[in-house]
């Protein structure tokens, strides 16, 4: 029974994530517009994005496994047609010699591993000296979308797409914050919300403000957001073994699974 409620977390997490790289390809900020398609082969999810073909996350198969490992050349095919090599995404219940064996007679090898993690939102008391959390809002929100163009190594972006972009950066599903140390921006994290539950993404600190509280701060703020919501659960995903990874566990989020990347 155990492991049946895992693998409905599995489910829910994964849902989650598709949910929200269909969001982020609407609000991405890249000059030619995203075309995201999602496909299902059997049990995969085939998230392909053709004007991104060098995109690990705008392509990527989820669900493949045991079930589809007789579909794995008709799955190839269709990215092929697109001129992308996909990213398998694998949950760890699909993977096991059989189909790591396939996935390596296609040319496909691991490069990451990431802890996909839950908490129940509850309310954080207080607040983390010379920290301060401010919320994007119609007001501020085209200087949230220059911070994250700087965030990403200051991308060649036309105001008109900042303009257009903007208003995607505070909707009812898509909460941004950004912090401050010393009245300077430190760091921006995002809470993406699907029904009654949330996800935690996003998040980045300057160079100048790393391991001074900043993601802390940002991290409680929004769980704290979420308890405000209603929302009954979150999520998020970690680079395994990092110190985030490390750090969420001590604000009392549970790893729930690791997922491992298979590229060429």
């Amino acid at each position: 029974m155990r492991s049946n409620k895992v693998l409905d977390q599995v489910s829910k997490i994964e849902d989650m994530e598709i949910q929200l790289t269909k969001f982020n390809s609407k609000r991405a900020l890249s000059k030619i517009d995203k075309r995201l398609e999602v496909r299902k082969i059997g049990n995969c999810s085939l998230i392909y994005e053709p004007n991104s073909p060098n995109s690990i996350y705008y392509n990527r198969v989820k669900g493949f496994g045991m079930k589809d490992i007789d579909k794995l050349d008709q799955i190839l095919d269709i990215y092929r047609e697109q001129n992308i090599i996909p990213c398998f995404d694998m949950t760890p219940n699909n993977i096991n010699g059989e189909v790591s064996t396939a996935l390596f007679n296609h040319g496909y090898t691991v490069f990451e591993q990431l802890a996909f993690m839950q908490v129940i939102p509850k309310v954080y008391e207080g607040s983390i000296n010379e920290i301060d959390i401010v919320e994007v809002t119609k007001e501020n929100a085209e200087e949230f979308v220059n911070i994250v163009i700087e965030s990403n190594g200051g991308m060649d972006i036309d105001a008109s797409v900042i303009k257009r972009r903007a208003p995607y950066f505070y909707k009812p599903n898509f909460y941004n914050f950004i912090s401050y140390i010393g009245g300077k921006v430190a760091g921006i994290g995002s809470l993406f919300i699907n029904n009654k539950e949330g996800y935690i993404a996003n998040d980045y600190s300057f160079k100048d403000f790393r391991e001074k509280g900043s993601q802390k701060a940002l991290l409680m703020y929004r769980i704290n957001k979420a308890k405000e919501l209603g929302l009954e659960k979150l999520y998020t995903d970690v680079e395994f073994g990092s110190i985030s990874h490390n750090n969420m566990q001590k604000l009392g989020l549970e790893t729930v699974f690791v997922n491992s990347y298979w590229t060429k």
